[in-house]
């Protein structure tokens, strides 16, 4: 999910950051919802990683990394590498739409907007690039 704050600013040098959703459920609002018995996951490729919108909230495409490409089934990795071929490629590095910090970071950020009580999202215009 797409952080965009001035706290973001702070602690990465850049006001954009994605973070694992999971990760902001320790805001208020923002959690597993336990009784959901199934999911069903679409996942949008692009030739490049976006910033896209679901549900109205910044989000990103897949992104193809290679944790990311060991959680889908290998008929979506065989269907990926022949659109894509160069993610085969052993020397394949994506790059991200915006920056993704480790798991570490993204605590300390999540843990800095809880403390001082700022939004997840800063008033933007956003766009796809």
């Amino acid at each position: 999910m797409l952080v965009s704050s001035s706290t973001t600013e702070r602690i990465f040098g850049t006001t954009d950051v994605l973070v694992s959703a999971i990760k902001l459920t320790e805001f208020p609002g923002i959690y597993v919802d336990e009784s959901v018995t199934e999911v069903e996951y679409f996942h949008l490729l692009f030739d490049q990683h976006q910033v896209i919108f679901a549900e109205g909230a910044p989000t990103e495409s897949l992104y193809t990394g290679p944790e990311a490409l060991a959680s889908i089934s290998q008929e979506a990795r065989d269907e990926i590498n022949l659109i894509f071929p160069d993610i085969a490629n052993l020397d394949y590095k994506p790059k991200p739409a915006r920056e993704l910090p480790c798991g570490k970071m993204q605590k300390k950020l999540v843990a800095r907007h809880l403390k001082n009580k700022k939004p997840l999202l800063e008033t933007r215009h956003y766009a796809n690039d």
